[in-house]
């Protein structure tokens, strides 16, 4: 299924300005193989596994793909590339493979380009012709049209919408297997209201719970319960190929003054990170706001990470909201403000929001309320509670 709302002549438009970058770099081609990039240029969904697939750019002409026997008939729905060219499956006898068909497709071009993510199997195809590494497409991706803010704005409405659905199955013992499972009434929304591509859509609601909301990427297991101290409520969603996410700490029991002291730093350090978002600001300067207020508040030993990152066809893509980026806000991009205060044995406090930065500063696409009130939830309902234990007795958690 192609990517809705993007139509043929923008994927073309995007090869063309593709092209100018290409000449623009002094090389005679450029080969994109990351996944992102080639659904970027072409509106194709597909998972290479094992199988590569190439789009081979040259500065004038036409652009051709390179890609497995079993996708070619797949592949001719791209809306950008009509030449194309097939190998035998992987792993092929000698010359009838993908690296020997990318050799003769590059020929005696002179100077070749690489993506950075190039896997390191394809990179020693190539060494002997020494490419120049260059983020072409991802410098592209940097700012989005109309019909992907549409996508996104779909992706932060589905987002709010989990984080709305996971508070409301939030109660004192709750397990996260309860708040998991809101995840499907929202993906049938997606499936009723904007289609759902299996390989571009997705949908993932829950929560970290105390304490182990102190550890922004560890993983919890189903079965752990919501108890004292602050959880984080999420929600990542792809839609057609485009996310995003909304994150709230919440809380099942009334916080104490030392999560209630962090819950204050960080909304304050997102409201100094907010007061910078707009078109000319450098995105280092967003992060030295935010993260610089809470090491002076004393959190300096409690920050794992950035204040936030760019997104797109990816939830981790430029802008980089970083002390070490070089990127300056602009109309059309879409960042994260997320800083996060972490403290052991304790919990994680931190909100996520999906923003895009319009001509006269930020819109906040995600909208789920952020204050202390509306984050700390009651107790369950009878029902709720009976409901939750049938559900851990027949998952067996």
């Amino acid at each position: 299924m192609s990517t809705t709302l993007i139509t043929p002549q923008e994927y073309q438009e995007r090869v063309s300005r593709l092209q100018q970058r290409v000449a623009e770099a002094g090389l005679d081609l450029f080969i994109v193989s990351a996944e992102e990039s080639i659904q970027y240029l072409t509106g194709v969904s597909y998972t290479p596994l094992e199988r590569p697939f190439f789009i081979l750019i040259r500065p004038q002409g036409q652009p051709e793909l390179l890609v497995p026997m079993l996708e070619r008939d797949h592949l001719a729905e791209a809306a950008s590339v009509r030449k194309m060219t097939t190998y035998w499956d992987y792993p092929s006898l000698p010359g009838e493979g993908w690296a020997d068909r990318l050799l003769e497709l590059t020929g005696s071009s002179g100077a070749i380009g690489i993506e950075p993510t190039l896997p390191a199997e394809v990179s020693m195809v190539l060494a002997d012709r020494q490419p120049a590494v260059l983020p072409l497409v991802e410098r592209l991706r940097l700012v989005k049209s109309p019909a992907e803010i549409e996508l996104l704005r779909h992706a932060a409405r589905y987002a709010d919408m989990g984080v709305e659905r996971a508070l409301h199955a939030a109660y004192r013992g709750a397990s996260l297997l309860e708040l998991f499972g809101q995840g499907r009434a929202v993906q049938t929304r997606m499936i009723q209201e904007v289609g759902y591509d299996a390989l571009l859509s997705s949908v993932l609601v829950g929560a970290w719970p105390a304490p182990g909301s102190a550890k922004p990427h560890d993983v919890p297991p189903v079965g752990a319960r919501l108890e004292e101290g602050p959880h984080i409520a999420l929600a990542l969603i792809r839609v057609h190929g485009y996310c995003a996410e909304c994150e709230r700490t919440s809380f099942t029991v009334a916080p104490d003054s030392e999560a209630r002291s962090a819950f204050a730093a960080m909304m304050e350090a997102r409201r100094r990170a907010f007061e910078l978002a707009r078109p000319g600001v450098p995105c280092a300067e967003l992060d030295a706001a935010a993260n610089g207020f809470l090491r002076e508040e004393g959190y300096g030993a409690n920050l794992m990470h950035r204040t936030g990152h760019g997104f797109g066809l990816s939830t981790h893509e430029g802008p980089w909201v970083a002390e070490g980026s070089e990127e300056v806000l602009a109309p059309g991009m879409l960042i994260s403000v997320e800083p996060g205060i972490y403290l052991p044995g304790v919990g994680g406090v931190r909100h996520s929001d999906t923003v895009l930065i319009t001509e006269g500063g930020y819109e906040c696409l995600t909208r789920y309320p952020t204050d202390l009130e509306s984050l700390t939830v009651g107790g369950a309902k009878l029902r709720q509670r009976i409901m939750g234990a049938l559900t851990r007795r027949v998952a067996r958690v």
